[in-house]
C-alpha cells in the first residue's frame, strides 16, 4: 500500500505546537498574580508561551509543594516522550508568593531542593507593579504599598479590585528589572538576601520574554 506523507499545512501546525513553551505556576494569590502572568505571557512571550495556573492556592510552603508535585508529573510525562526535546527545555514550573506574615524559609529551601523556581515578593506583590512607576525602597508593610500602588494606578485596589493595569505598566519593564536588580542586590550586600524591600517577579517576566523569543525562531526555522 502506497503511503502518503502528510499534508504541509499539518506538518506545520504540529511544529508550531511543539515549538511552544508551558510555563506552571503556582500562586498564593488567586487574582493578582495570575492575572498580571497570563498578560505577561500574551504580550512579552510573542504568542509563544503558554501559562497554565494551578488551581492550588494557600500560604507559601502549601504553593511550593503544589508546583514540586506538578513538577515532579511533568517530569514524568515529558521522559515517556523522548520526541519532545530535554526534559527541563519543554516546560518551567515557578512558585509565586510574598513574604507579607509568613515564614518563608522552608517555603524558599524547599523550592531550591526540587529545583522549583520561585518570584518571591518582600513585602508583597504590590512592589513588583510600584517599580514600574516610581523608584521605591523604603521598608514599608504591605498595607502602605498597596496604598500607595492605589496611589499611582487608581483602578487598582487591594479589597474591590486587586488587578494590575498592565496596559499601564506594560512598556515599563527595563527600569523596573533595573531597580528591582539594585533593591535585590542591596538586600544581598546587607546579608538579608530576601529581605524588605525585593522582589524577583522580574525574573519570571525575563523567563517569559526569552522563552517567547526561542519558540518563535524554532517555529519559524520550521516552517
Amino acid at each position: 500500500m502506497r503511503r502518503f506523507p502528510p499534508s504541509p499545512s499539518l506538518e506545520r501546525k504540529v511544529e508550531r505546537v511543539n515549538a511552544r513553551v508551558e510555563i506552571v505556576i503556582a500562586c498564593e494569590g488567586l487574582v493578582t498574580e495570575p492575572k498580571y502572568i497570563l498578560d505577561c505571557a500574551k504580550y512579552y512571550g510573542s504568542g509563544m508561551v503558554v501559562v497554565r495556573v494551578l488551581d492550588k492556592t494557600g500560604v507559601p510552603l502549601t504553593v511550593v509543594r503544589a508546583a514540586i508535585q506538578e513538577r515532579k508529573k511533568l517530569l514524568a510525562k515529558y521522559r515517556k516522550q523522548k520526541e519532545l526535546g530535554p526534559v527541563d527545555g519543554c516546560f518551567r514550573v515557578w512558585a509565586i508568593f510574598d513574604k507579607d506574615d509568613h515564614d518563608v524559609d522552608e517555603a524558599l529551601a524547599l523550592a531550591k531542593e526540587h529545583k522549583v523556581c520561585v518570584a518571591f515578593s518582600n513585602p508583597c506583590f504590590e512592589l513588583w507593579p510600584i517599580l514600574h512607576l516610581v523608584d521605591y525602597g523604603a521598608q514599608d508593610d504591605r498595607h502602605i504599598l498597596q496604598k500607595l500602588l492605589n496611589q499611582h494606578m487608581p483602578t487598582y485596589n487591594h479589597q474591590s479590585s486587586p488587578n494590575i493595569d498592565f496596559d499601564s505598566i506594560k512598556e515599563h519593564f527595563d527600569i523596573a528589572y533595573q531597580r528591582a536588580c539594585l533593591l535585590n542586590q542591596s538586600r544581598d550586600a546587607e546579608g538579608c538576601t530576601s529581605g524588605r524591600p525585593s522582589t524577583t517577579v522580574g525574573e519570571l517576566v525575563i523567563k517569559i520574554q526569552q522563552n517567547g523569543k526561542v519558540a518563535a525562531r524554532r517555529a519559524a526555522a520550521n516552517r
